[in-house]
């Protein structure tokens, strides 16, 4: 039996997905920075911003939408996993030790559902 004649859907390309294409931009930015002066959270931002980009191809490879929800799911954890990195990293440079003003501006976030996620974030 040839490779075409199986009946296994098709996956499209991975650099079709636009969330795939930004989680590869921000990993590009990422490594810009890397290593950061604190080893523990330039390995966590490593590792977190990695997993966004290989969830989100997990997923687009899977066959349900249960299994890709699941690693799109992953996937978006990985990003605000990053998130609080960054933030953690703009409290230590803040003069006051504070977020507040000195917070990056980011576009709200929104799961796919349609919910924001909690205040402060």
């Amino acid at each position: 039996m040839h490779a075409a004649s199986l009946s296994a859907p098709v996956a499209p390309s991975l650099h079709r997905f636009d969330a795939y294409r930004l989680a590869l931009e921000f990993r590009a930015h990422v490594i810009r920075f890397l290593p950061l002066r604190r080893a523990e959270l330039s390995d966590q931002l490593d590792r977190a911003s990695i997993s966004i980009c290989l969830n989100i191809a997990e997923g687009a490879g899977r066959t349900t939408p249960r299994e890709r929800g699941r690693h799109y799911t992953i996937a978006r954890g990985s990003a605000f996993e990053c998130l609080a990195v960054i933030d953690l990293l703009t409290i230590e440079r803040s003069p006051s030790g504070l977020l507040g003003s000195a917070a990056p501006e980011r576009p709200a976030l929104r799961d796919p559902h349609g919910s924001h996620p909690p205040v402060g974030l």
